[in-house]
């Protein structure tokens, strides 16, 4: 991604959060460090003066913009995937599902792979970190799924009563597996297998 698109979507998530000004590029700088940190270091180890020296910004900085490294994390790894993650329309079900879990293994297997995957572990025993991944991270994106699940039921192609939530688990889950289970590479391939089994389970 482009480092205008990048600083584009940070200046807008900073602009959200209430009583935030507006970002300057030193907002990218730290979210880059945060990054850089915790695949350097993990997640416990990792801390706001490493951020701030890595940035070469003041620690006071880091904190006007985020109350914890958790946040800090969370808005790093979203501007990391910003323009990644989406849905692009195809006009059916599986290649909706396919173009999507084919943009996450890209991601998890991009520069950042090392640094996500820290975070991901560190989501195991950091209670914060967890309520904040599951409302930033996990929720979000499986809410993405609704549209694309009510276009495939108008289409026919499944049953309006379908279990959608187990659907989402089937198609994510051994992505995410593979990933957390440290395989280096994950395989685009696997995508088109996973929906081989899955998909016709669910077919109307």
């Amino acid at each position: 991604m482009a480092i205008s698109e990048v600083e584009e979507f940070a200046t807008t998530e900073c602009e959200r959060k209430a009583g935030r000004p507006r970002c300057p590029k030193a907002h990218v700088k730290i979210l880059e460090a945060g990054l850089e940190e915790v695949g350097a270091h993990g997640y416990e180890a990792m801390t706001m003066e490493a951020i701030a020296h890595r940035a070469g910004v003041s620690k006071a900085t880091i904190y006007r913009r985020w109350g914890s490294k958790a946040e800090l994390m969370l808005d790093a790894m979203q501007v990391a995937s910003c323009g990644m993650l989406g849905f692009e329309r195809t006009g059916t079900l599986r290649g909706d599902l396919e173009n999507q879990m084919r943009a996450l293994v890209q991601f998890l297997n991009g520069e950042r792979s090392s640094a996500i995957r820290a975070v991901i572990a560190a989501v195991q025993s950091d209670c914060e970190l967890a309520g904040r991944f599951r409302e930033v991270w996990t929720e979000k994106r499986r809410a993405a799924f609704d549209g694309i699940f009510a276009e495939a039921v108008e289409r026919g192609e499944i049953a309006s009563d379908a279990d959608f939530e187990l659907l989402i688990d089937l198609v994510w889950g051994p992505i995410y597996y593979r990933f957390v289970s440290n395989f280096e590479v994950i395989e685009g391939c696997m995508v088109g297998r996973v929906l081989d089994k899955v998909l016709p389970v669910f077919a109307k």
